[in-house]
């Protein structure tokens, strides 16, 4: 059984009620939908029955979505309670047009830290099988003490964890050549995680399912440079760097899980030696072209590293949400 566990839906319901609100610059164009200044969203984003025929041809049996991260978190604006509820609600109508072959992942409240454990229970309890985060409440970052009970909640629940990337800070250098998806978003990642570990919140939150979309982004890069800073003796030292945790980050990345969209074999083949072929699951990004929409370059570069690890990463996924409360599915 193949699992995707990265990948997006937005109801086309949902985006006519953003075209209708005027919200995030959502308007209608010949192809649907498109964010103002964006350009056209594919229309595999909320067609349903060209979703379904790509998973059925490629024979994945269960696909986790949830909504891009431009409606979750932003610089300056997350998602409140309200809204949350909004985007978890037409998660689920998503969800019950996929035939039995989508898991829906449910948004926390993350501009009201303190509403996060409920909806994360509602959500669950709603028929979600997981949840998805952003890389910070518009900018804020997720190890802010605030927090707690949401990492918390999560880990108690035993549920897949997916975290995608969001702009927690905009800059002009951004605004061209696509750099912040290409450069900005897989340094949040990193950044994001980074705080997570010296902060403590994953050794507190042992055995948390959390899974970092394209492959951690720069983060697998950056093992040896976290230890730095934990083994610096004198001048660089910074007690912080030590104080919340027992060993040196870079052994945290595997307690972490990391999906296959880097687009590159030779990326993938370090990050497998890296972390374990254990601790890489199978994801695209879909429907995005700037992503891998039906995996074609991860099931390549899994090919050139053998039949033992293709087969272990293409389970990996179906081993983490198994025992899930999965009423849509049969996992």
């Amino acid at each position: 059984m193949i699992v995707d566990v990265h990948a997006h839906a937005l109801s086309r319901d949902f985006l006519s009620e953003l075209v209708r609100e005027g919200a995030f610059g959502m308007e209608t164009c010949p192809e649907g939908f498109r964010f103002a200044g964006y350009g056209p969203l594919d229309p595999l984003l909320f067609d349903m029955a060209g979703r379904l025929e790509s998973l059925e041809r490629r024979d994945i049996a269960l696909q986790l979505v949830s909504p891009p991260p431009r409606v979750v978190s932003h610089a300056g604006w997350a998602a409140d309670a309200a809204f949350a509820r909004r985007l978890n609600d037409q998660t689920l109508a998503a969800v019950g047009e996929g035939g039995g072959r989508l898991g829906g992942l449910l948004v926390p409240p993350i501009a009201e830290p303190e509403r996060c454990v409920a909806e994360i229970r509602r959500g669950l309890d709603e028929g979600h099988v997981g949840v998805a985060l952003p890389t910070s409440a518009a900018g804020r970052p997720l190890d802010d003490p605030a927090f707690a009970p949401m990492w918390a909640e999560c880990a108690r629940q035993d549920c897949i964890v997916f975290m995608h990337p969001t702009t927690g800070v905009e800059r002009p250098a951004f605004g061209s050549f696509t750099m912040l998806q290409l450069v900005g978003w897989p340094s949040e990642t990193a950044l994001c995680v980074a705080r997570l570990i010296f902060a403590g919140v994953l050794e507190r939150n042992s055995g948390l399912k959390l899974v970092l979309a394209h492959g951690g982004g720069t983060l697998a890069m950056l093992a040896g440079r976290l230890d730095l800073a934990y083994e610096a003796p004198l001048y660089e030292a910074n007690p912080a760097c030590r104080a919340h945790i027992s060993r040196p980050p870079s052994q945290y990345l595997r307690d972490l899980y990391y999906d296959t969209v880097v687009a590159h074999p030779k990326a993938l083949a370090y990050l497998v030696d890296l972390v374990g072929a254990e601790r890489v699951v199978f994801g695209t990004d879909f429907p995005f072209e700037i992503g891998d929409a039906e995996g074609v370059k991860a099931l390549a570069a899994l090919d050139l590293l053998g039949p033992q690890v293709r087969s272990m990463v293409l389970a990996n996924g179906a081993r983490l949400v198994s025992g899930i409360r999965a009423p849509s599915a049969a996992v």
